[in-house]
C-alpha cells in the first residue's frame, strides 16, 4: 500500500509538472494584465481619485455617450486605422512583389534590410524625427519649395499645427513606420507559393494579371487576413506617434481614443470617466481579437 500511494503521488506530480512550468508566466500575466484590467472596469463605476471614490454607477458611461469629443475621437480612430492598414497593405504588397522578382539573393537581402529600418525605429523616436521634418521650416517644406509645389515666399505649411492636416500627417508617419511588417510577411508568403503553379498558368496562356488574381491572391489569402487583423488591432490602440507629435491637437483634430483616454485620466484627472472610455475601447478591440482568433482556428495554426 505505501508503495502504491507513493506511485500515485509520483503520477500526480508528473501530471501537474507542465502546470508548474507555466505558473510563473501565468502569474506575471495576471498581475500585469488581468488585474489592471479588472481595476479599470471597477473604476469605471466610480468617480474620484486614489484617496477617495464615490460610486456613480453608469453615469460615466452616460456622460461618455453624450460627449462629442469622444465620438470625434472614435471617428478619427477609425479613419487613422483604416488608412494606416490600407496603405500598409498597398505599399507592403507592392514592395513584396518587387522583391519577389528574379533578382540576386544578396540584392534582395540588401533592399529588404533597408526597407525594414522604419519598423525597427521606436515609435517615439520616429515621431521626433518626423516632427522636425514637418516643422514649417523643416525638410518637407524645403523639398516642396525646391520642386516647385510650394511657391517661393508663400507661407510654409504647418503640417502639425493645421487642424485640417494634423490627422493626415500623423497617419502618414504611421504608414511609413508600419509598412515593413506587412511587406516582410507578404514576401515570406509569396516565397511559399510553388513556382509550378505559375509555370502551369503560363503554359495555359494566362498572363501576369490573371496569375496574380488566380494564383497569388488566393495563395496569400490567409496571410492577408492574419496580417490585416493584427495590423488593425495594433493600429486601433496606437498611442505613441499621435501623442508625441500632436498630443491629440490642435483643437482635437488628431485626437484618437488612446490620447483622449490619457488626457482625461492624467491631465483632467477624470479617472472614472477615462476608465469607462477604456472599457469601451476594450470591447471594440475584443471584436477584432475574436475575429483574429476565429480566423486562426479556421486556418488550423
Amino acid at each position: 500500500m505505501p508503495a502504491t500511494g507513493f506511485g500515485l503521488k509520483r503520477t500526480a506530480l508528473k501530471a501537474l509538472q507542465p502546470y508548474f512550468f507555466v505558473l510563473p508566466g501565468t502569474a506575471i500575466l495576471v498581475s500585469l494584465l488581468v488585474y489592471p484590467l479588472l481595476q479599470v472596469f471597477i473604476l469605471s463605476f466610480f468617480e474620484g481619485n486614489a484617496f477617495g471614490r464615490e460610486f456613480v454607477g453608469l453615469l460615466n458611461y452616460a456622460a461618455l455617450l453624450k460627449d462629442p469629443i469622444f465620438w470625434k475621437a472614435l471617428l478619427q480612430t477609425f479613419i487613422f486605422t483604416f488608412f494606416s492598414v490600407l496603405f500598409h497593405f498597398l505599399i507592403g504588397m507592392t514592395l513584396a512583389l518587387l522583391l519577389h522578382q528574379q533578382i540576386e539573393s544578396q540584392i534582395r537581402s540588401l533592399f529588404r534590410g533597408l526597407l525594414i529600418i522604419p519598423w525597427l525605429i521606436a515609435p517615439t523616436v520616429a515621431a521626433m524625427i518626423w516632427t522636425l521634418i514637418y516643422n514649417p521650416f523643416g525638410m518637407l517644406n524645403g523639398l516642396l519649395s525646391g520642386i516647385g509645389l510650394l511657391a517661393v515666399g508663400a507661407n510654409n505649411v504647418n503640417w502639425l499645427g493645421n487642424p485640417s492636416l494634423a490627422l493626415f500627417s500623423v497617419t502618414a508617419v504611421n504608414v511609413w513606420r508600419g509598412f515593413p511588417f506587412t511587406m516582410v510577411m507578404l514576401l515570406a508568403a509569396l516565397q511559399s507559393i510553388p513556382d509550378e503553379l505559375y509555370e502551369a498558368a503560363r503554359i495555359d496562356g494566362a498572363g501576369s494579371v490573371k496569375s496574380f488574381f488566380h494564383i497569388t491572391i488566393p495563395g496569400l489569402r490567409g496571410t492577408i487576413l492574419t496580417v490585416g487583423l493584427l495590423d488593425t488591432i495594433w493600429t486601433f490602440r496606437h498611442f505613441d506617434i499621435v501623442f508625441a507629435m500632436t498630443g491629440g491637437g490642435p483643437m482635437n483634430s488628431s485626437e484618437v481614443l488612446t490620447t483622449h483616454i490619457y488626457n482625461q485620466a492624467f491631465r483632467s484627472l477624470k479617472w472614472g470617466y477615462s476608465s469607462s472610455e477604456a472599457v469601451m475601447m476594450f470591447l471594440l478591440l475584443l471584436v477584432f481579437s475574436l475575429s483574429y482568433i476565429r480566423h486562426i482556428g479556421k486556418e488550423g495554426v
